[in-house]
């Protein structure tokens, strides 16, 4: 057997035993834990309120972090809101020392001290992720609110990279920052750090729609997908896109199956089928997560279908959509339904501009 074939054999081992230990078992292998809505910066595009009431204590946060390591979670992340808001964030991480996940860090970099800076190093988590919105601070600024968080964000980038913790550069274009894409990635490689783009924006919480005024035009989303090949932009959901100027990329996988082995905690103890999915299925103050996890309250989110979406199925723009079903229950209330404002009216334009390159051809 070449090393080709031995590689391949290991994959279908592995692919075989995570399939039988978690997913056939609805067990949870990556929780998403929210440990504040708390955040200070204010950014135009954001999905939350920030409304933050009875948030989860310290030893409720241990706690629950201890029993998922029980429970044989394996990739942890933690965000907010901004984690660093918290007081005893540097005694969760210290915490977190000890236990054996793959950890990652949702920031925005800004709160980041020294003494942060060593319990990280110490806490040697799989990835940080910090958020950017611009390549200068004029753009970054306007669109966080927060003047100077621009230069903090990219100094804590700096440290991180500088004493070894891996660091995504999670950039989100925005009508504001587009112009800015090249030099945001520029600025990634300057600091020498990995980045992704992402510019797919989601109805708030409360089901407003107003942040998404601040999204990409029609022309803007296709020249990028029309450039991002040549130019090396990596998008965060589509990896890299290969595309001619009358094609459009196919589309993510339209059915998502949250609630199976992967959740989301909120800052006040309610678990989520995903982060996005904000359908609370019990809370942690009331119930174990195990026990919360056994419900079939969400099964027919866990076993959806193709034939189970109600309008989607038969869309004629199907093949390019990236449908989520947690968009659609932000924005309707439907988790089985479309999204029109945040998807629908989005690939709809896309797909007939295509069409008519097509013949114009």
């Amino acid at each position: 057997m070449d090393t080709c074939e031995h590689t391949l054999d290991l994959m279908k081992t592995f692919d075989g035993f995570m399939n039988e230990k978690y997913w056939a078992r609805n067990r949870p292998i990556n929780i998403h834990f929210e440990l504040t809505q708390r955040c200070n910066l204010r950014c135009v595009h954001c999905l939350f309120t920030h409304e933050v009431r009875n948030e989860l204590t310290t030893d409720e946060i241990l706690s629950i972090i201890d029993h998922l390591r029980k429970l044989g979670v394996i990739s942890l992340s933690l965000s907010g809101g901004e984690i660093f808001t918290r007081k005893d964030v540097s005694e969760i991480l210290k915490f977190l020392i000890k236990e054996r996940f793959l950890l990652t860090l949702y920031t925005n970099g800004t709160l980041i001290n020294d003494s942060l800076f060593d319990t990280i190093t110490t806490l040697k988590p799989f990835r940080v992720e910090i958020s950017v919105y611009g390549a200068t601070p004029d753009i970054h600024d306007v669109i966080t609110k927060v003047p100077g968080s621009f230069q903090k964000t990219i100094r804590s980038m700096r440290v991180l990279s500088e004493i070894g913790i891996p660091v995504i550069f999670k950039g989100f274009l925005l009508k504001h920052n587009f112009h800015q894409r090249y030099q945001m990635m520029e600025l990634a490689k300057q600091v020498g750090v990995e980045y992704a783009f992402d510019f797919n924006l989601m109805p708030m919480e409360n089901g407003r729609l107003d942040n998404l005024s601040a999204g990409l035009s029609i022309n803007q989303i296709r020249s990028i997908y029309h450039e991002v090949n040549k130019e090396e932009l990596i998008l965060r959901n589509t990896v890299k896109i290969k595309t001619r100027d009358s094609q459009l990329p196919k589309g993510g996988n339209v059915i998502c199956n949250p609630g199976r082995i992967s959740g989301c905690i909120s800052s006040t103890g309610d678990v989520f089928p995903c982060p996005t999915l904000r359908i609370p299925i019990g809370n942690l103050r009331e119930q174990s997560f195990e026990d919360i996890w056994r419900t079939d309250k969400i099964d027919s989110l866990r076993y959806m279908r193709l034939e189970d979406l109600k309008t989607c199925s038969a869309c004629t723009t199907l093949e390019y959509c990236n449908r989520c079903p947690g968009v659609a229950y932000l924005e309707t209330g439907d988790y089985l339904g479309p999204s029109p404002n945040a998807v629908c009216s989005k690939y709809k334009s896309l797909i007939e501009e295509r069409k008519e390159g097509l013949n114009d051809e």
